[in-house]
């Protein structure tokens, strides 16, 4: 109940106290900024995970946020996609790295698509994703305290 604040603090506080893990996302219904990032959306969902496009944390925006029906504690992965604004200057790229140094302090881990791999040869890309999700999964499971985002 978005109404009631100190509700969902309390109920916060307590799937962390019972968990490890801090709510620190906002699915913000924005559609994904390419085509490219719809495509890459489709290939996680082919995967059998869960992909959110456009999630916002502290301020800042993850191309698509990774969920899997095995892990119900959150995310799992962030994944970028190089878009038309990281090629046209060194600033943009510079403000991406800072972007994800700062969202890696916060738990998240990345996995980023290049388009010109993705188009060359994208069986290996997706073959690379898969087994990015596979073992952030497995990774997970074997030490689940504190180490996703929820």
């Amino acid at each position: 109940d978005e109404s009631n604040p100190g509700r969902t603090m309390l109920k916060n506080w307590l799937e962390y106290a019972a968990t490890g893990f801090l709510a620190a996302d906002e699915v913000t219904g924005k559609p994904p900024d390419s085509e490219f990032e719809l495509f890459v959306i489709e290939q996680i969902e082919a995967l059998g995970a869960i992909a959110i496009p456009q999630v916002g944390v502290s301020g800042y925006y993850i191309d698509i946020g990774v969920k899997h029906p095995h892990w119900p504690h959150g995310y799992i992965l962030a994944v970028e996609c190089d878009g038309a604004s990281y090629h046209s200057s060194r600033s943009a790229r510079d403000r991406d790295r800072l972007r994800q140094q700062v969202l890696e302090g916060l738990g998240w881990q990345f996995h980023r698509i290049w388009s010109t791999d993705w188009f060359r040869d994208p069986s290996r890309e997706v073959e690379k994703l898969k087994k990015r999700i596979d073992s952030r999964l497995e990774e997970l499971q074997r030490n689940p305290v504190g180490d996703s985002i929820s």
